[in-house]
């Protein structure tokens, strides 16, 4: 291992020893990784379809995007049935 990737372990280490990095290092199995489990698991993603890494980077945006509007519009489906009961 050269000089400048022990530097950059040592610094990354020290940021998540610290108080901060405990704090925001917890927060990151609910707030990242279960986005990818429910990829995997609510669209049956299991592996790229194509090959090449600039293929994959597009298949992967694609999930994403398809994550992001199941989630847009079960708000604005629950945002509709706010209303609807709140003016009856």
């Amino acid at each position: 291992m050269e000089k400048s990737d022990r530097k950059i372990r040592k610094k990354i280490r020290e940021r998540l020893q610290s108080e901060e990095g405990r704090k925001l290092y917890s927060q990151r199995t609910c707030d990242v990784e279960s986005v990818f489990g429910q990829i995997k698991h609510n669209q049956q993603f299991r592996r790229f379809s194509i090959r090449g890494l600039q293929k994959n980077t597009i298949e992967w945006g694609l999930l994403c995007v398809a994550h992001n509007c199941k989630k847009m519009q079960k708000t604005i489906k629950r945002t509709k049935e706010k209303e609807e009961n709140g003016n009856q």
